[in-house]
């Protein structure tokens, strides 16, 4: 990604792949500095979680998940459960012990998505496939079912 950054008298400008943000200096060079880096890394994520490859990376591992859920079973449940959790952590609880029974490709996904996101919780775990909206509904059935 690239970066640029401008100085003035008393600004300064960071821009990443063309998105921006400028902030009053300090002129004390450590902390201008570090905001720079601070902002520089805020902008390279923003970017990254944009980017179209990530966005395709993404579904591709929750759908993943969510088609999992469909087979019954431990890993069904483990996958279920991991959904929902993100969907609403106070509502559904995962038990993250039903992770062992995972096969690798399940717990990749499911571990991709955690990771992203947790790190950048851009909206609601149910809203980026919305062809999968009837799963989320079955799966919040089941769980009150149990």
């Amino acid at each position: 990604m690239k970066h640029e950054i401008e100085y003035t008298d008393d600004r300064i400008s960071v821009s990443v792949d063309g998105e921006g943000f400028s902030f009053k200096r300090s002129h004390n060079e450590e902390r201008d500095n570090a905001s720079i880096a601070n902002i520089v890394e805020m902008l390279e994520s923003d970017s990254f979680y944009k980017s179209e490859h990530f966005i395709n990376e993404f579904n591709e591992k929750l759908e993943t998940a969510i088609l999992a859920t469909r087979g019954g079973g431990s890993g069904a449940l483990a996958c279920r459960d991991t959904l929902l959790s993100l969907y609403n952590g106070n509502t559904y609880k995962a038990n993250l012990s039903s992770w062992y029974g995972l096969d690798k490709t399940n717990r990749a996904a499911l571990l991709f998505v955690l990771e992203h996101q947790s790190a950048n919780n851009r909206q609601d775990i149910d809203l980026y496939l919305p062809q999968y909206a009837d799963d989320f509904k079955r799966m919040k059935d089941e769980v009150s079912d149990d």
